[in-house]
C-alpha cells in the first residue's frame, strides 16, 4: 500500500510514518508538507530504521503534490493545532479552507485514492473534504471518534479490569458532544462506567495543557484503522450516515473498498445522543 500522508512533517503526521513503517503496514509512505527540508529529513530519520525492522518500506518527503500520485490511501494531518482551553470547533474557521484545498489537489494527482481526514474538528471537516474532492462518500472517512474508543477501552482496563476486545464504544461527533456505548460482557457499575468516560472526554485537553499537543495515541490509532483497511474490520470513524446529510462518529465497515456505517442497534436513549451530535455538528458546518 502506498501512503501518502499531507502534514507529514508534523508531530502528528511524522508519528503516523514511523508507527506505519514500524508496524510494516505500508509499503511506500510519502511524507507531503510546506516545509519539504523537514519533510525529507523526517523521511530520512525513518528510512534509518529499517534494517531494525527488517522492511523494505521506501519513505519519501517533499512539497509537490506529484508525489502523491498512485496513493492507495492520503492521510491529513495538516492545519492549526488546539491549543490549552480551545475546544475542536473553534479550529473550524482556520482549518476549512487548508483542508479543502489539500482535498482538490489530492483529487488532481491520486484520483482513485481514499481520503482520510485526521484534521480538527474532524467530522466537520470530513464533510467538507468528501465535497472539495468530489470523491464517492464511502472514500472520504475521518479517525472520528476511534480515538477516543481507544483511549475509553484504555481506561477501562486501567480501572476495572475490563477486557481490551469487550465493546465498549464512544460514538458522534468528537468533540463535546461525544457520547459512550457499551455492550459489556459482564455488569459493571453504571456510575464507575461514566466516570472513566468523563475521564476520557477531557483527557485530550490535558495531554495538550501538559506537554502542548496529542501525537502518540492518534498515531497509533490512525495506523489500527490503516491495519483494518488492508485486512477488513470495524471502527468508530467519521462516517457518512446518510439520514443526517454529514459525517459522524458510527461504527464502520472498514475496507479498501470503502468505509460504511455497520449494522449496529442504538438504544433509544443513544438515538437521542446521536441526534443532538448530529446537530451540533452540522450547525458548525452550516456555519
Amino acid at each position: 500500500m502506498k501512503v501518502g500522508i499531507v502534514g507529514g512533517a508534523g508531530r502528528v503526521g511524522s508519528t503516523v510514518c514511523y508507527t506505519l513503517v514500524l508496524l510494516r503496514q505500508a509499503d511506500e509512505v510519502y511524507l507531503l508538507d510546506m516545509n519539504a527540508e523537514r519533510a525529507k529529513g523526517e523521511a530520512m530519520d525513518v528510512m534509518h530504521t529499517l534494517s531494525a525492522v527488517e522492511s523494505d518500506a521506501e519513505v519519501h518527503g517533499g512539497s509537490d503534490y506529484s508525489g502523491l500520485e498512485g496513493c492507495d490511501l492520503v492521510i491529513v494531518t495538516a492545519g492549526a493545532p488546539r491549543k490549552p482551553g480551545m475546544s475542536r470547533l473553534e479550529l473550524r474557521g482556520i482549518n476549512r479552507s487548508i483542508v479543502c484545498e489539500i482535498a482538490e489537489r489530492v483529487a488532481r494527482h491520486a484520483p482513485e485514492s481514499m481520503l482520510f481526514i485526521v484534521t480538527n474538528p474532524v467530522d466537520v471537516l470530513t464533510y467538507h473534504a468528501w465535497k472539495a474532492s468530489g470523491f464517492p462518500s464511502e472514500r472520504v472517512f475521518g479517525l472520528g471518534t476511534y480515538l477516543d474508543t481507544v483511549r475509553l477501552r484504555s481506561m477501562l482496563r486501567k480501572e476495572l479490569g475490563v477486557g481490551y476486545q469487550e465493546e465498549a464504544y464512544i460514538f458522534g461527533e468528537h468533540g463535546d458532544s461525544m457520547f459512550p456505548v457499551f455492550r459489556l460482557s459482564s455488569s459493571y457499575p453504571r456510575q464507575r462506567l461514566m466516570q472513566v468516560y468523563e475521564e476520557v472526554r477531557t483527557s485530550a485537553m490535558k495531554v495538550i495543557s501538559s506537554k502542548g499537543g496529542t501525537w502518540f495515541a492518534p498515531a497509533l490509532a490512525i495506523a489500527k484503522v490503516v491495519e483494518a483497511l488492508g485486512s477488513g474490520g470495524k471502527c468508530t470513524l467519521s462516517t457518512y450516515l446518510e439520514e443526517h446529510g454529514i459525517y459522524l462518529g458510527y461504527l464502520a465497515e472498514v475496507s479498501m473498498r470503502g468505509v460504511r456505517r455497520a449494522e449496529f442497534e442504538l438504544t433509544q436513549e443513544e438515538q437521542e445522543m446521536l441526534q443532538r451530535s448530529a446537530q451540533v455538528v452540522g450547525r458548525a458546518i452550516e456555519e
